[in-house]
């Protein structure tokens, strides 16, 4: 396990880098025309973007940026009800204690209390039981936010049709594995919206940050933001911090967990946090592209690093069950003593 003391400092200290974050464009494995040699192009730069940072921007999504802006008003909207109609559909109310609204401070990132408000979403069971991750949706009602549902849910379709092109561009970089052909069947997918108030200058960021350095868990995140600059920090290799500011019309992306598991660490899973300092409130929608339910998860053969052991086999479902409920602890409840690190890579 980590230490907590380093754990700390990494979230909340470094120096800014110079660096770029790459910019990837999907629309080959999106066009049914694109050629062989547009499509090798797109998944030799996606190789590089996964082994060198781990994050990249991506265009050719085929998402109107009018669209994408109107969701991200959706969210600002969301965050505007007042606050009893939000804590109507918190989280604890949730069958499975996991869906629903979560109040300031009460995600939890290395035992510290983030400074974001959100809106956890997850495909829902056709017959919901109070088992972990089993539970019915809680959403606003359409009295609040007419559509809202509707909406969301349909931005999730369109969403896995981008994740499914990413699968068959790292098949073409790495080699047709079958586990790329499994993950673009019956795909789960987490939605959250999430909202940053500015941190104050006098805000002490040994209390929490506005999220602290983590890894993602699944396979690809899609960040959907608005333009408020000077937010999202990417760790480099040196140890310092690449500004992820938006640029208008592509999705900051970034290699989760399982990716990272499966090619032995060659497609990277890398540190983020949030530190907003900025003068208005900032609003994110990270969609995350996951693996089925039951899908097991191994490092590919040949992709096991030298002198390491190959991962024990596990299903998706159980890691995420197993990571996701650590950190939602209520602000009547005390902190962890320990940091809730990733048990596959000792990180976030």
């Amino acid at each position: 396990m980590p230490d907590i003391e380093l754990l700390k400092d990494r979230s909340a200290v470094g120096a800014l880098s110079n660096e770029k974050l790459p910019i990837v464009d999907i629309s080959p494995y999106l066009d049914g025309s694109s050629t062989e040699e547009a499509r090798k192009a797109a998944s030799q730069s996606l190789d590089s973007a996964c082994r060198e940072f781990g994050f990249f921007y991506v265009t050719g999504h085929g998402l109107d940026p009018e669209y994408m802006k109107s969701l991200l008003e959706l969210g600002h909207k969301f965050f505007e009800l007042p606050q009893e109609t939000k804590d109507s559909i918190h989280i604890f109310k949730s069958m499975d204690r996991v869906r629903g609204y979560q109040k300031i401070g009460e995600n939890v990132t290395y035992a510290k209390r983030d400074q974001q408000e959100a809106l956890d979403i997850y495909p829902e069971p056709a017959k919901p039981t109070t088992d972990r991750l089993n539970g019915s949706q809680l959403w606003p009602s359409e009295e609040d936010m007419p559509g809202f549902k509707a909406i969301l849910l349909d931005y999730t379709e369109k969403m896995k049709k981008v994740g499914h092109a990413f699968m068959r561009a790292m098949s073409d970089a790495l080699g047709p594995h079958p586990i790329f052909e499994e993950l673009q069947k019956d795909n789960y997918w987490v939605l959250r919206v999430i909202g940053y108030p500015p941190l104050p200058d006098e805000f002490d960021p040994e209390k929490g940050i506005s999220c602290g350095a983590h890894t993602d868990y699944g396979c690809l995140t899609f960040l959907l933001a608005d333009d408020t600059p000077g937010a999202l920090q990417v760790e480099s290799k040196d140890g310092s911090w690449i500004p992820a500011d938006p640029l208008p019309g592509a999705f900051v992306v970034n290699i989760g967990d399982i990716i990272d598991t499966l090619t032995g660490h060659q497609y990277k899973s890398t540190y983020h946090r949030v530190i907003h300092r900025g003068s208005r409130y900032r609003v994110s929608m990270p969609f995350f592209f996951e693996p089925q339910r039951d899908q097991v998860i191994q490092t590919l053969e040949g992709f096991v690093p030298a002198g390491e052991k190959a991962v024990e086999p596990f299903t998706y479902f159980d890691h995420l069950k197993g990571m996701i409920y650590n950190h939602f602890v209520s602000n009547d409840e005390a902190l962890p003593e320990k940091p809730n690190a990733n048990k596959l890579t000792q990180r976030g």
